[in-house]
């Protein structure tokens, strides 16, 4: 912590004058400073020429210095290992599980760390996971959480009344809200313009409406089935851990996502129904909502999110990283549920000559790193279906399990593998690998 830790007191003095308990409470929110995330984009892009990596780590310090959210004190570390700096790395690291940090395989993400017992803070540290590994192993650990949601809609009917002050109302809701709504400000919100942007310009009614939609005995109604997966999965993969779920007042763009700190769900984007607003809705929020009956599924997929542990840095930008990482989650979905996936990218798929020409380009992108014609491409591509990465991982990742004899290891093998392409290898599309696709037809078929 030595090359770390003046600075690091020096920050949190400064955030704590700010917040002396001489200032009224109006005040006290004020000199709270949010950062504005988009802001730290060209850092991002351009940190790997420069090799500037202890400098963006203390810019991300820098700040969260009053957000404090564990999500960007990991991203600090990264890169302060990046640079070098393990005293600095264990510093935020611990830092991050003080914030709520709650995946116990983190040190999985850092593999050039030295973990080394002798040092009192990796030994202090190691204990710490190791905590947070019994604790999160039980399926009981498990839980939908509405705190974040429940707390926005205050904020929000207020924003409504004074859309002049509405940011600062978002940024009290930040502050003020649970500690899982800072990480999620990090993962999705950014800056309170897009919220503004999509909750107060883009769609109020809808928010008006969803408000009245979602309650938490709809949410309970869930909990059974959700666990019931849950429990198949650790039969399945006993190493499984199961954070909190929480659901979140997203800017209709995800239905989910994950931090080290836990799962998020959307609340925004399950709000289906013939009541349903559809006023300031773009095309693809139109057909991407959701009904409530399909929670169930997106908390397993976003679980396995949790569980993934990729070592494998050569392809950890590539296409095929990417297909794979999300098509075993839709893949596991179908396991845990017993329901096989349907969908309209599969009705696509099935189609042979939609298939020919699909995997005849995955097979040019496979080590590429523009993911822009296979994943996250709702309402941006037209020559295909959206999202079609997602059916593809799901067909490879299916068939290497189907190909496995030892059920669980070809589990483990797809969501801790070091090696992406054994797992197209061992699939019935190792043909992709193939210099030259002779008789492509006859190979899909």
């Amino acid at each position: 912590m030595k090359k770390i830790l003046l600075p690091v007191l020096l920050i949190f003095l400064l955030s704590h004058c700010n917040l002396r308990d001489g200032q009224s409470d109006e005040d006290r929110m004020a000199s709270l400073y949010l950062p504005d995330l988009n802001a730290l984009d060209p850092l991002y892009e351009t940190v790997d020429s420069t090799q500037a990596y202890g400098k963006l780590a203390y810019k991300i310090l820098e700040e969260n210095r009053d957000l404090q959210a564990s999500q960007m004190y990991i991203e600090a570390a990264w890169f302060y290992q990046k640079a070098g700096m393990q005293d600095s790395t264990l510093y935020m690291l611990h830092s991050a599980i003080d914030r709520g940090m709650a995946n116990p395989k983190i040190l999985q993400k850092f593999p050039g760390l030295s973990t080394d017992r002798q040092d009192p803070d990796m030994d202090l540290l190691l204990k710490r996971l190791d905590s947070i590994q019994n604790e999160l192993q039980e399926v009981s650990h498990f839980s939908l959480e509405m705190d974040a949601i429940n707390s926005f809609w205050p904020y929000f009917e207020k924003a409504l009344e004074d859309t002049v002050e509405a940011k600062d109302l978002f940024k009290e809701f930040i502050f003020k809200g649970p500690r899982e709504v800072r990480d999620f400000y990090v993962a999705r919100y950014h800056n309170t313009d897009n919220m503004y942007g999509q909750m107060i310009n883009g769609t109020p009614h809808y928010y008006q409406y969803l408000r009245k939609y979602l309650n938490a005995d709809s949410l309970n109604a869930l909990n059974s089935t959700t666990t019931s997966w849950m429990r198949r999965f650790k039969s399945y993969y006993p190493q499984a851990v199961f954070p909190k779920v929480y659901i979140v007042p997203g800017i209709l763009n995800t239905g989910g996502t994950t931090t080290e700190m836990g799962m998020f769900v959307g609340g925004d984007m399950y709000g289906r129904s013939d009541k349903m607003p559809t006023r300031g809705l773009t095309d693809w929020q139109n057909g991407a909502i959701m009904k409530f009956e399909d929670l169930p599924g997106l908390t397993i997929h976003e679980l396995m999110h949790f569980q993934q542990s990729y070592a494998d840095e050569e392809q950890s930008e590539s296409v095929l990283m990417g297909i794979i990482g999300e098509g075993v989650c839709d893949f596991l979905v179908e396991l845990c549920s017993g329901k096989n996936l349907e969908n309209d990218n599969l009705r696509y798929l099935n189609i042979p000559e939609n298939k020919e020409f699909i995997l005849s380009e995955l097979r040019s992108d496979l080590f590429s790193t523009d993911n822009s014609k296979w994943l996250y491409n709702g309402g941006s591509i037209e020559d295909r279906p959206h999202d079609l990465g997602y059916t593809l991982g799901y067909l490879i990742t299916k068939s290497y399990y189907n190909n496995q004899e030892d059920k669980k290891k070809a589990i483990y093998d797809l969501l801790n593998t070091d090696d992406v392409v054994s797992i197209l290898k061992g699939s019935d599309y190792a043909f992709l690998l193939e210099p030259e696709l002779e008789n492509t037809a006859e190979l899909i078929r």
